[in-house]
């Protein structure tokens, strides 16, 4: 899989484009014997148009009269040396993709001239004109894909980086509005050093601290994953073993905030009896519901569990779940609560899938209009029959992907595709082409490729009659074979990357989010605390100490102060974030990448740490944009009078890039800063340092 992503998209479209001058090359190979100047022109010609095909998937612009060179080279093979003009598919492909729509237009005309020049009667024009439009249009399909396939997996880290931006956005929003007026208020009454104010400053601590820890529950109510890592570390510090088997997909939404209940509470009735020696946490999905089981073997926890959950069962039916408990048929108790979540947005097709799609259906459409063309009048009707139900299949089971009766559909479209080949005229050998290609996609490689060859040989067989008949035949069948197999694995690979990269993206947001909640509950939880604290010991020394508590009153301004500071880094809120929060942020998103972060990390300026941290975001975007990095290191170390930034990561390959313009602006930055820059590939590694002199 992960080979197809880049490269691999790359082959299919070049192997179509090889696919399609095979018979060609088969025929001029033929003449080398009777005509050597014409076969290995022939040859030659077929192997050019093939090799000008793979500039489209190189990323690269080039020269823009590549196309007119194709053309050129196409009417030099069908007019002289009498080539068919089928080949004439590749420069097609080569104009739709370049959107040459005056060339492309002289091109068909020049085909139906030289055809007409050379045809006993009209259908035999439109026929090799059909030819040359499904070739194209096929070989189109599969560049395209083949660049969108490279565009979504190139893209995808990135998207997870900027998903993890709009979240801070709103992690921002939310947390602005409510905790940094609940601080502000707190600062406000302890800098007026009135005792009388104190009253008022713990309930809004107290209210604010509330505001807190709500808002850290709803940041890791999208996931479990807190919750299981607690319950798993809580059974094993009780002596008992835990399996914990996860089948839901993240994030969860408010659903998540329900289930975390149930879990703690379930597993803490658990440990609370003692008695159990092992105990199963699972979650799946069934039905629009995340169900999630808590089992274990100690039989009293039955007896304590249902008194410890009546209230937990009251809540989950609040929010419209269902929970239960009690013995197992094994004896053992059970805790099992269900609660229904949002699906998930259905995926939207990008439209360069879709065009291949219709272009799909425009093969079967031309495979349908070029097999009956060649049906004699008293067979039409079988030919008719055949047709419709060989692509009612095909739209059934490769295009729409159905799975129910997939191996019986594809046993008669085999028997469609070869026994009707004697009756039905010379173009029905595409059906087994089309049949070749659905095999490989409908079974696993091995096997479908067997089956690919071994229908291929029967339709050479069947269809041909002599040696040179029948080796034409075969490859005829192979290169439709090639070109549905491409359309449909590309097809298929695109949605996987899709899936793949919005899975990537809610991890991304999920880590985020929970890195928030943390910080949330470790810096302005822990803050509160202390300011609660000090407020009561401010209020006992009123009467007997005013000086001391004028003193904690102050102490409780700047705890207030830091925590608006804190809270302002945590959602990334401007120039207050420190280097710090910057660090723990960009190793959180290259983790959500599932890259191997180590951290070697020692104090920084704050006038240096504005600096730097510009540029470990930068480094981090372009770990993320243009490498295939498994493991990374970042490090931070102050010597000589000056703090060192190295950020570094594997997957360099050999043809990495130049610096771009993000280098030289952070080389720019760094400048005006008296500091230094520089990156490029350093054993195998790609290493970027940065340096700032202490002032």
């Amino acid at each position: 899989m992960e080979g197809e992503r880049g490269p691999g998209g790359r082959r299919l479209a070049a192997a179509v484009a090889v696919a399609l001058v095979l018979v060609h090359l088969v025929r001029g190979a033929g003449r080398v014997v009777a005509e050597p100047a014409a076969g290995v022109a022939v040859v030659a010609a077929c192997l050019v148009l093939a090799g000008l095909q793979l500039r489209h998937t190189r990323g690269a612009a080039g020269w823009g009269g590549w196309a007119a060179v194709e053309v050129g080279v196409g009417f030099l093979a069908v007019g002289p040396l009498g080539v068919s003009v089928g080949l004439l598919c590749l420069p097609a492909a080569s104009l739709l993709l370049e959107r040459r729509r005056v060339l492309l237009a002289l091109l068909v005309a020049g085909a139906a001239a030289v055809e007409a020049g050379r045809a006993a009667e009209p259908r035999e024009v439109v026929d090799l004109l059909l030819t040359v439009a499904l070739g194209g249009a096929m070989l189109y399909a599969v560049t395209a894909l083949a660049l969108l396939a490279g565009r979504v997996h190139g893209a995808r880290l990135e998207l997870a980086a900027s998903a993890v931006t709009d979240e801070r956005l709103r992690i921002a929003s939310a947390l602005g509005s409510g905790l940094d007026a609940g601080m502000a208020r707190i600062r406000e009454a302890a800098e007026r050093r009135d005792p009388a104010a104190l009253d008022g400053l713990i309930d809004t601590a107290q209210r604010t601290l509330g505001a807190v820890r709500a808002a850290a529950a709803e940041l890791r109510s999208l996931s479990l994953a807190p919750e299981a890592a607690s319950a798993r570390a809580l059974l094993g510090s009780a002596g008992i073993a835990a399996d914990l088997r996860i089948g839901h997909r993240e994030p969860l939404g408010p659903a998540g905030t329900v289930l975390a209940v149930v879990l703690r509470e379930a597993v803490t009735a658990v440990v609370r009896v003692g008695d159990a020696r092992r105990c199963e946490v699972s979650t799946e999905e069934r039905a629009g519901r995340v169900v999630l089981r808590v089992v274990s073997d100690g039989v009293p926890t039955a007896a304590l569990g249902a008194d410890v959950l009546d209230d937990l069962a009251e809540r989950v039916r609040a929010v419209g779940g269902r929970l239960a408990a009690g013995l197992e048929p094994d004896g053992r108790f059970a805790v099992e609560a269900s609660v229904a979540v949002a699906p998930a947005p259905a995926a939207v097709d990008p439209p360069e899938l879709r065009t291949a799609l219709g272009l799909y259906w425009f093969l079967l459409a031309v495979f349908c209009a070029k097999a009956l063309m060649f049906v004699p009048p008293s067979r039409l009707w079988l030919g008719a029959g055949c047709v419709a139900v060989f692509c009612a299949f095909q739209v059934r089971f490769s295009i729409r992907d159905a799975t129910r009766h997939a191996r019986a559909a594809l046993l008669a479209s085999a028997v469609l595709a070869l026994l009707p080949l004697p009756w039905l005229g010379r173009n029905w050998i595409g059906a087994a082409g089309i049949l070749a290609g659905s095999l490989l996609i409908a079974l696993p490689l091995r096997a479908g490729a067997a089956a690919a060859v071994a229908v291929v040989a029967a339709a050479g067989v069947v269809g041909g009659h002599g040696p040179v008949p029948v080796l034409l035949t075969a490859v005829s069948a192979l290169v439709t074979c090639v070109v549905v197999y491409a359309v449909l694995r590309l097809v298929r690979l695109v949605r996987e990357l899709q899936r793949a990269a919005a899975g990537r993206r809610a991890a991304a947001v999920v880590t985020e989010r929970l890195r928030a909640a943390r910080d949330l509950h470790d810096l302005l939880g822990h803050g509160l605390t202390a300011i609660l604290l000090r407020a009561e010991l401010a209020r006992r020394l009123a009467d007997g100490d005013p000086a001391r508590c004028r003193a904690e009153l102050a102490g409780i301004a700047r705890l207030a102060e830091r925590g608006r500071a804190e809270l302002g880094a945590l959602a990334d809120d401007g120039p207050r974030l420190s280097f710090t929060a910057e660090l723990a942020s960009a190793a959180a998103v290259l983790e959500a990448a599932g890259i191997v972060v180590e951290l070697e990390d020692g104090p920084v300026p704050d006038a240096a740490g504005a600096v730097l941290g510009v540029v470990l975001r930068e480094a981090v975007t372009n770990v993320l944009r243009h490498s295939r990095a498994r493991h990374a290191r970042i490090a931070v170390s102050a010597a000589g009078g000056a703090v060192r930034l190295e950020v570094e990561n594997d997957g360099v390959g050999a043809d990495v890039t130049a610096p771009g313009s993000g280098i030289g602006g952070l080389t720019v930055r760094l400048a005006g800063a008296g500091g230094t820059l520089a990156a490029g590939p350093d054993d195998g590694w790609y290493l970027l340092r940065a340096e700032v002199p202490l002032r």
